[in-house]
């Protein structure tokens, strides 16, 4: 029993945990809802829960792994919101899983032991360059098939790059993630959110227990911010569902610019540290 209890004590452990204003912690859940709205019809809500996270006193590699707790959480709380309004699909995930897996994996070990000073500009000017795209060609994005593609080698290539990146810093991988889906294999918006989703809830079940072996979790501010964006994540997939394609578009739009323009802002400023 002693072993048993040693050998999973890692899991459990959280980082110091320090007193926190009750009023910081009231804004990391309004983030949360905040952030589970935005991840449930686009994605991108990471860019506004880890600022939270590390304003409540956690350092950027426990606040990457922390957010990673509401993410599963909110994530099944979509789906299930999802399947009762009458949206399904139990065969595109499967078939591009296994590379987003296996790249999740290698992509959380690498963020538990490195920066990620690198990925952001190259992410931050493929997220504008997209965004400019569904500005220009709305149709790209909207008047999409509801059967999906066939899926081939450069799918699965596409999915294990995106896996990598989501188990490296998971701030926007909901963009790649809906590009791969909308625009490579045809989903419809709507249905690509449900798989976008059901993709992240797996293979953050597999990056989750990485960052907490390693420390990197603090339960309680993971927790609270769970609360939230399951709140936001169910608002979130029932306002898409009644909104449809156009609305999700708009909402991509705008979240994919505005993220990859604080992707390329933050990597001027660092090295402008330099």
């Amino acid at each position: 029993m002693q072993a048993l209890i040693a050998s999973t004590a890692p899991l459990l452990e959280a980082p110091d945990v320090t007193i926190v204003s009750p009023w910081l912690l009231a804004g990391l859940a309004v983030a949360g809802v905040l952030a589970g709205v935005l991840n449930a019809i686009a994605g991108g809500g990471s860019f506004l829960t880890l600022p939270m996270l590390m304003l409540v006193g956690l350092s950027p590699s426990v606040a990457n792994g922390t957010m990673r707790v509401a993410v599963l959480l909110q994530g099944v709380v979509v789906i299930a919101t999802f399947w009762k309004r009458g949206v399904r699909d139990t065969q595109t995930a499967p078939r591009i899983l296994l590379p987003v897996l296996a790249g999740a994996l290698i992509g959380a070990y690498a963020a538990s032991h490195l920066e990620d000073a690198v990925l952001r500009p190259v992410f931050g000017v493929a997220l504008v360059a997209w965004a400019v795209l569904l500005a220009a060609r709305p149709g790209s994005f909207e008047k999409t098939g509801d059967a999906p593609r066939a899926v081939g080698a450069m799918a699965w290539v596409f999915a294990a790059l995106i896996g990598v990146y989501g188990g490296f810093m998971q701030a926007g991988v909901g963009f790649p993630l809906l590009a791969l889906l909308v625009t490579y294999l045809g989903l419809s918006p709507v249905r690509a959110n449900l798989v976008k989703v059901q993709i992240v809830v797996a293979y953050t079940i597999i990056a989750l227990p990485v960052f907490a072996e390693a420390g990197q979790v603090a339960w309680r501010e993971g927790g609270l911010l769970a609360a939230g964006t399951m709140v936001g994540g169910w608002l979130g997939t029932r306002w898409q569902v009644a909104g449809g394609a156009r609305l999700i578009r708009r909402v991509v739009m705008i979240a994919v610019f505005v993220a990859g323009a604080a992707m390329i802002a933050d990597a001027a400023r660092r090295w402008g540290a330099l």
